[in-house]
C-alpha cells in the first residue's frame, strides 16, 4: 500500500517484486490498486522459469533477468551449442546469451565492471 501510495503522488516511477512465482503473483494481481511492473527473477538458458515468464508477458509485467549469464556453476557460458552458435555468428558467448533473453523479451541485467564488457553487452543487435 506504501509502495502503491508512493506511485500514484509520483515519489516512484514504477513498482517492482522480485522472485515472485505465479502463486505470488495471482493474488496481488487481483488486490493491487497499482499492479507491479516488473518482476525480477532469475533467469538463464539453464533456468528459463517459462511458466511464470509467460504469466507476467500475459499481465504486462516486465521480465528482469539478474544472473542472464547463470552463475559460474552452471556451465552455461561453457556450454558447446552456445559456443558454437557463437562462432557461428563471430559473438562472445555472453552476447549470444544476451541475444537469447533480448529474443524471449526479457530484460537482462548482467553484471560487469569492465567497460568493454559493457560495450559488448550492448553489441547484441546485429546477428
Amino acid at each position: 500500500e506504501v509502495f502503491e501510495e508512493y506511485y500514484t503522488c509520483g515519489k516512484v516511477r514504477a513498482i517492482g517484486v522480485s522472485n515472485f512465482l505465479k502463486r505470488h503473483l495471482e493474488p496481488l494481481m487481483q488486490d493491487a490498486k497499482v499492479k507491479p511492473m516488473v518482476n525480477q527473477l532469475e533467469i538463464s538458458p539453464y533456468l528459463t522459469q517459462t511458466e511464470i515468464v509467460d504469466y507476467c508477458q500475459q499481465n504486462n509485467v516486465v521480465v528482469q533477468a539478474w544472473s542472464p549469464l547463470g552463475s559460474g556453476a552452471t556451465g552455461v557460458l561453457t556450454d558447446p551449442l552456445i559456443k558454437s552458435l557463437s562462432e557461428k555468428y563471430k559473438k562472445n558467448v555472453g552476447q549470444v546469451v544476451l541475444r537469447w533473453h533480448y529474443q524471449k523479451g526479457i530484460c537482462p541485467l548482467p553484471k560487469s565492471s569492465d567497460e568493454a564488457e559493457m560495450r559488448g553487452n550492448l553489441d547484441i543487435f546485429d546477428f
